[in-house]
């Protein structure tokens, strides 16, 4: 099973640190879905593993 994460600053909480965590089997594929839809600046060095 793999965890990761992405660490961005939320626009919406003032810029503050925010922490997104993805688990299971598409732990990768989702974290990567989920930065390309949501972040203007994604890249996939942003994902990291726990």
């Amino acid at each position: 099973m793999d965890r990761c994460y992405i660490e961005y600053l939320n626009a919406s909480k003032n810029f503050q640190r925010d922490i997104l965590y993805f688990e299971g089997e598409n732990a990768y594929e989702d974290a990567v879905a989920w930065g390309q839809a949501n972040l203007e600046n994604f890249i996939r060095d942003m994902i990291k593993y726990v």
